[in-house]
């Protein structure tokens, strides 16, 4: 069960909007090799805003809370910190304002804005204050590494609340102890059914900022290196070879760090204006983001070069062991040699003792005893040698002998032909499932061209992506696209997918239109989607298109003849 938590701090109205909504003009002031955020996943973001500000902006929404504390309280709202002395001569500082505030919730991939919705009631019912905007991103995340060292999109799901944070019976903000925070903490965990994160008071750990996050992890991933090398290293004093021919390059960081803290300073060390101090801080904070993300690229770069360093110091020690083993097996013969002319001198002296008296028997035993005691010697020597080497050679296959098994067990799972026929299904219905919500997305794109150039009718080519995007919708939301009925329901869904921002409302109005009519228009013999089903098994498919598929076909009724057009207005 993956964990959740919630950070809280006062709203950014200069950006929030901005980021939440993916702005075009935001998007495009991002650094393209610095941009954390994955654009192709952007449709699949949802956001709610409260309906009573669908139409007013958040700093629109600022400037009626200002009047609505002026009017209750007959005072200005506090905007700006202020400092004071108190009684005791301290300095100390009045914080400002904060009516609006932003929340981010960590959240799994299947969460939904209901989900989140009744998380929020169930938070103004408890403490009062109250959600005007909900985001959920998930086209947010970073590159990171698998088991096997590739480099991977991981992606961050997450949500962004804004809340209005005042009493508007009083005039007054609402005060949150630390305990009602960990509370909200317990409230978010069980609305979402997720594992709560480790408590403040268990860790005595502060929330970090993404920049600061990112500090930690690179850290913490240099840490982990730095183990990993002195582990290596430990392994390699048991070999005989000097300590300076095998030194693991380090991960070298201190000049990008370095770097990173010199041009941070610089930015820093620009003047504060008298005017514009507001956007002079945006300014900075921006750069500096600019410099982290920088230095985190530089540091992903530095590791894979380490990484590749790595590599090539293993594939030299692999030849010296492979050296050090060759030497050992030939110091082997020469000892069985020696033992194998022993053992002839002691036969040797067998053969002399029956032909000499009692003194010289007992000289000869001797010699036999010494003889005895060289080659048993020898013989220890030699098994020890022997084992030695066979640990310095398993140690060196010891790598390949895992790659070796586990490609043995693939094949043995794989030449079993229910399991291999099953493994080909699944990767038949994944690629059915692509090619259902590529159509989809074909389709709420000619919907959204259709009214932002505020078209009157709908042109072939987007006749025939709306009539696919119509029966992968009804398809995979178990709809029968042959009955007329489902088939609107299908379509209906296919609109909400729509996002209209930037279009005429009567443009929509007449896309919806236009979309039942052409509902009404055609129709789906049962027998071509039970082809277009069967394609999920594996065993054929079929488009919507009578000309096999292509999107540049004339719409039929399914039965290869062209679609009867009917009249638009």
């Amino acid at each position: 069960m993956s964990k959740t938590s919630i950070h809280i701090k006062p709203c950014n109205i200069a950006q929030s909007e901005a980021h939440n909504r993916r702005d075009k003009k935001y998007l495009k002031s991002l650094n393209p090799d610095q941009i954390y955020i994955d654009t192709f996943l952007t449709p699949f973001n949802k956001s709610y805003v409260t309906p009573e500000l669908e139409f007013t902006s958040l700093q629109e929404y600022y400037e009626e809370l200002k009047a609505m504390v002026k009017e209750k309280t007959g005072r200005a709202m506090q905007e700006k910190n202020v400092e004071y002395t108190d009684k005791n001569g301290k300095k100390r500082v009045r914080k400002g304002s904060s009516p609006l505030r932003e929340g981010v919730a960590v959240i799994e991939e299947g969460t939904t804005l209901e989900d989140l919705k009744r998380f929020t009631a169930a938070v103004q019912e408890r403490w009062g204050i109250r959600a005007i905007q909900i985001h959920i991103h998930r086209d947010e995340g970073h590159y990171g590494e698998n088991a096997r060292g590739r480099r991977i999109r991981v992606l961050n799901y997450h949500a962004h609340i804004v809340w209005d944070w005042m009493d508007h019976t009083t005039g007054k903000s609402y005060k949150l102890s630390e305990k009602d925070m960990s509370e909200m903490q317990d409230l978010l965990a069980d609305m979402l059914e997720m594992e709560r994160g480790q408590k403040k008071s268990e860790t005595g750990l502060e929330h970090l900022d993404r920049e600061e996050f990112i500090l930690k992890k690179l850290k913490d991933e240099q840490k982990a290196v730095k183990e990993k090398t002195e582990a290596l290293e430990s392994e390699i004093k048991g070999l005989d070879f000097d300590e300076e021919e095998l030194s693991v390059p380090e991960l070298e960081t201190d000049g990008i760090l370095k770097k990173a803290k010199e041009d941070i300073r610089k930015e820093l060390s620009t003047p504060v204006p008298v005017v514009g101090r507001e956007k002079w801080r945006e300014e900075r904070l921006e750069a500096v983001k600019a410099i982290l993300a920088q230095m985190e690229n530089s540091l992903i770069s530095a590791k894979g070069s380490q990484k590749q360093k790595i590599l090539s110091y293993g594939k030299a020690l692999y030849k010296r062991t492979k050296k050090a083993i060759y030497d050992i097996s030939e110091e082997n013969k020469r000892l069985k040699e020696a033992n194998q002319r022993l053992t002839k001198e002691n036969d040797n002296l067998k053969g002399k003792l029956a032909s000499v008296d009692e003194n010289a028997v007992r000289k000869l035993r001797a010699e036999l005893a010494a003889a005895n005691q060289r080659a048993e010697n020898a013989d220890l020597a030699t098994a020890q040698e022997k084992e030695r080497a066979n640990q310095e050679r398993r140690w060196a296959a010891q790598e390949r002998n895992r790659a070796d098994d586990a490609e043995a067990q693939v094949s043995e799972i794989l030449s079993v032909p229910e399991i291999k026929q099953f493994w080909e299904m699944i990767l038949r219905q994944k690629a059915f499932l692509e090619e259902m919500n590529r159509r989809i997305a074909k389709a709420v794109k000619a919907l959204y061209d259709f009214a932002l150039n505020r078209d009157l009718i709908f042109s072939k080519e987007a006749e025939v992506s709306i009539g696919n995007g119509i029966i992968a919708e009804a398809i995979l939301k178990g709809l029968d696209p042959t009955d007329e009925g489902q088939r609107k329901k299908a379509a209906k869904s296919l609109l909400g997918k729509v996002n209209w921002k930037g279009t005429y409302q009567s443009s929509c109005d007449l896309a919806e239109t236009r979309t039942e009519q052409f509902c009404e228009e055609i129709t789906v013999p049962k027998e071509i989607v039970a082809t277009l089903l069967l394609a999920a098994g594996g065993k054929g498919g079929t488009s919507v298109g009578g000309g096999g598929g292509g999107s540049n076909d004339d719409l039929t009724n399914w039965d290869g003849t062209k679609k009867k057009k009917g009249r638009h207005l």
